[in-house]
């Protein structure tokens, strides 16, 4: 499964290009442009990892590298992308506490549930995690005491925290005007460094 969302500002940016062909060639316009888009990328990856934050209990150690510009824009492809884990997350990354009936969590801030029949335990390894008995099926999730098996259990994933409506929004917007702002900032760079060099 793939969510894709998009933001288009090929107007905006053809627009700043234009102004700059009269002191450019065009080999310089599309790079400079894509070093703007992926500069815009990279710093839209510390605004993912801020929402994320702000709004599920996940602990530094999870946090990790959830998100990486791919793909990035070349000056033959002018398009870029964040691309976010899919893996979920254990359980214990969200700050979980033991109860009598077994395991609450916040997984996001403010919302707790219950995991019944779910425990904390270390493994021979040092891992500690929330545990239940019963296994994973495809389509289907966690399904409890289906055997004897124990099984950590997981949750949320980089990718549905960070596509959510709580986080994706505002990166989106963060990302349209940077990539404008960027674009503008790198072309005069490159015009006041041609400048420059004929002094």
């Amino acid at each position: 499964m793939q969510i894709t969302i998009t933001t288009e500002k090929r107007k905006e940016v053809e627009a700043i290009q234009k102004a700059f062909k009269q002191h450019l060639s065009n080999s310089v316009i599309l790079r400079s442009t894509a070093q703007a888009i992926n500069g815009t990328m990279t710093r839209a990856i510390p605004k993912i990892n801020k929402g994320v934050k702000e709004n599920y209990n996940i602990t530094q150690k999870y946090m990790g590298r959830i998100a990486a510009v791919k793909p990035k824009a070349t000056q033959h492809s002018l398009h870029a992308g964040i691309h976010l884990r899919y893996a979920p997350i254990p359980v214990i990354g969200f700050k979980p506490k033991q109860t009598k009936a077994g395991i609450d969590v916040a997984i996001q801030k403010g919302k707790t549930k219950s995991i019944r029949s779910a425990f904390l335990a270390s493994m021979k390894s040092g891992h500690t995690g929330v545990f239940s008995r019963g296994r994973y099926q495809m389509g289907i999730g966690f399904v409890p005491h289906t055997n004897r098996s124990i099984t950590e259990i997981r949750t949320a994933s980089p990718f549905s925290m960070g596509v959510g409506e709580r986080v994706a929004p505002q990166v989106n917007e963060f990302i349209g005007k940077e990539v404008i702002r960027a674009t503008q900032g790198i072309l005069q760079a490159q015009v006041s460094k041609l400048i420059n060099s004929v002094r």
